[in-house]
């Protein structure tokens, strides 16, 4: 169940991204429905996305375009669950959607979908198309259907525009945080491609809890494979920290090698009632330890990036008190290059002179307009 709403979650992510849900027709995705509908001589074709337990007609030849149904019992959210088409040859002697409306109601009696998949290896929706009669499809119409759904995928990809990517990623950022005993708060400003992420919340159990990461891929990759760490990361909030880290772990590690990026993420986590804090660092690095009284101190762990930790060598889990006024401050490599910062040891210096307003103080020195590189900065304090 955990691994099926993460992927969930991470599928509404990137159609986020895409930005064309709700944008009316539009001619480059109906021409390839109404070509596909020429291609297969079916009375339906559909391109549509899955997302939020359900399922959007972006484009469709021979039915109501815009149209979202819910997601269970419907043939495209099945087939977006696997890399590979689903072909249904009669509907009625499949149990799985023998009893849904689109055959009692609808009659459809065939049903053949290919998955639409961006390029950070998510996949979002279905090319396919549907017969009022039982059919046999080939081979070649596979072959012919996946040619079209890679169509699809192109058209798809070039909607995400880096200004887009942006706007999402800014969007993700949560709201400080202030809860008895324990503040935090922080800023994400991602350049045009965006790898970096951050978050931060309060858990069940009372604990507040902050995040930060970066993940190194090619292009616009990089945004959505970040999206994809975040959205793994908030859906473990409330699991032990050894459980959510082995969980995380096995779920992203193969998102990350399909896609060729490296992936990092420091979380921290802060009993407010009693100061101890726990952490684990999967290869990020910058963290300060920055005590009331001036002091500061590097938290180091030699742990690897996600998927890249040997499975015989366990994750660090890491250890402290933080006291009232102690703060863990955590930054992105973008942070310590900003001119006013330099290197974690600057990063050091003005937390210490900006014990209040730290991030406020970060955010200013960020060129307008960006520098080409994303910058992210993350304060939990106890208070």
């Amino acid at each position: 169940m955990t691994n099926h709403l993460d992927g969930a979650a991470r599928r509404t992510a990137v159609i986020e991204a895409l930005e064309v849900l709700g944008s009316g027709p539009e001619e480059r995705f109906d021409r390839i429905t109404r070509m596909t509908h020429e291609a297969f001589g079916v009375p339906l074709t559909f391109l549509n996305l899955v997302h939020h337990d359900l399922v959007t007609t972006q484009s469709t030849f021979g039915f109501q375009q815009g149209t979202s149904v819910p997601a269970t019992g419907q043939f495209c959210a099945t087939t977006v669950l696997t890399p590979e088409p689903m072909v249904v040859p009669d509907t009625l002697l499949d149990l799985r959607f023998a009893d849904t409306p689109a055959v009692t109601e609808y009659g459809v009696r065939f049903y053949a979908g290919a998955p639409l998949t961006m390029s950070d290896g998510t996949r979002v929706g279905t090319l396919c198309v549907m017969d009022a009669q039982p059919r046999v499809f080939s081979d070649e119409d596979l072959a012919l259907l996946g040619d079209l759904a890679r169509w699809a995928e192109r058209e798809l990809g070039h909607s995400i525009e880096r200004g887009r990517v942006r706007r999402v990623l800014t969007g993700l950022v949560p709201d400080p945080v202030k809860t008895g005993g324990a503040a935090v708060d922080g800023f994400l400003e991602p350049d045009e491609d965006g790898g970096d992420l951050v978050d931060w919340r309060t858990a069940a159990d009372g604990s507040v809890q902050a995040t930060i990461g970066t993940v190194t891929a090619g292009g616009r990759a990089s945004a959505l494979l970040a999206a994809s760490v975040r959205a793994a990361v908030v859906a473990r909030t409330d699991l032990p920290l050894h459980d959510a880290l082995a969980g995380l772990e096995a779920q992203l590690a193969p998102d990350l090698s399909a896609g060729g990026a490296v992936g990092s993420l420091l979380h921290v986590r802060l009993d407010p009632t009693t100061g101890h804090t726990e952490w684990v660092d999967a290869g990020h690095g910058p963290a300060l330890l920055v005590r009331a009284d001036g002091t500061v101190a590097a938290l180091r762990s030699s742990d690897l990036p996600i998927g890249l930790q040997p499975d015989t060598v366990p994750r660090t889990v890491g250890a402290l008190d933080l006291g009232p006024g102690d703060r863990v401050v955590l930054a992105t490599d973008g942070a310590l290059a900003l001119d006013g910062v330099g290197d974690v040891q600057g990063l050091g210096a003005l937390a210490v002179a900006h014990p209040e307003d730290l991030v406020a103080h970060v955010r200013s020195l960020v060129p307008v307009g960006g520098d080409g590189a994303d910058v992210a900065v993350v304060v939990l304090a106890r208070t």
